[in-house]
């Protein structure tokens, strides 16, 4: 489906929209109180170990980031032809062999790339975006046409972020309601239904589910799901644009498996 170069690029960054919100308006609250995730990078492929060596501190750490701050052992997974696992947040899942997808490097450049153009000159929406993007692990982008293209396609995607109680982050339904807020605010044009839960692949997440149309007559849907593990959000953001590329997104999601 061939969809004006205008909602092309909107498709393309909503995908990354979840990235930017989690903080939103408690951004500046947490500045002072955690570690940024930025410490969480890796040197190569997303198949490698991300390097997590953190800073001298002399101060002891509080009882929060003793019980959260699992940082040392997060992976960002391995991204193979038709599959992704990660042991760290214990998932794994398949998708088509002819999908086009993304390593970590490649995704961080997507996210870079699109936060200026999320942002705009609204400085506060820089600092929100700049400060989630030191604390999120960009994990999988897979979608069946290339993303620099015209042509929007079913995609999948997986994110994590590093979230604090101290931000009111306690469930994957508080995640998405900062996520719904921050679009709100944003004044991007998108329809929202009620928030649910459902059971992928033996856990339950709580998911959002939000439209926008595509200028042509056609609608594009994101799933967004979210669940905490390990002090993250841990996200999939699935996207299709009909009952055919439904088909094939609920087939992914079949493929989901948590450990």
């Amino acid at each position: 489906m061939t969809i004006p170069k205008k909602a092309s690029l909107f498709a393309m960054l909503i995908m990354i929209m979840l990235v930017a919100a989690a903080c939103g308006d408690k951004a500046d609250n947490t500045t002072t109180t955690e570690e940024p995730a930025a410490k969480e990078t890796t040197t190569g492929t997303n198949s490698e170990t991300a390097n997590t060596e953190e800073t001298e501190n002399t101060e002891p750490a509080s009882e929060e980031s003793k019980e959260t701050d699992n940082s040392q052992d997060v992976e960002l997974g391995t991204t193979e032809k038709g599959s992704y696992t990660n042991d760290y947040f214990g998932v794994s899942l398949k998708f088509p062999e002819a999908w086009e997808f993304q390593d970590a490097a490649g995704m961080n450049e997507l996210t870079s790339a699109s936060s200026e153009a999320i942002a705009g000159d609204d400085e506060t929406k820089k600092k929100q975006i700049e400060l989630s993007q030191t604390k999120t692990l960009n994990l999988l982008m897979a979608s069946k046409y290339p993303l620099d293209g015209g042509q929007v396609g079913p995609s999948a995607m997986a994110i994590a972020e590093k979230v604090s109680l101290l931000q009111g982050i306690r469930t994957g339904k508080d995640y998405l309601e900062a996520t719904k807020k921050f679009m709100v605010d944003s004044q991007f044009p998108y329809d929202y239904k009620e928030f649910t839960t459902e059971t992928i692949g033996g856990k339950e997440m709580d998911l959002m589910q939000i439209t926008m149309d595509a200028g042509d007559g056609s609608t594009i849907t994101q799933e967004y799901y979210s669940t905490i593990i390990e002090g993250y959000a841990f996200n999939f953001i699935f996207t299709y644009m009909d009952d055919k590329t439904k088909a094939e997104i609920d087939t992914i999601k079949k493929s989901v498996q948590f450990k």
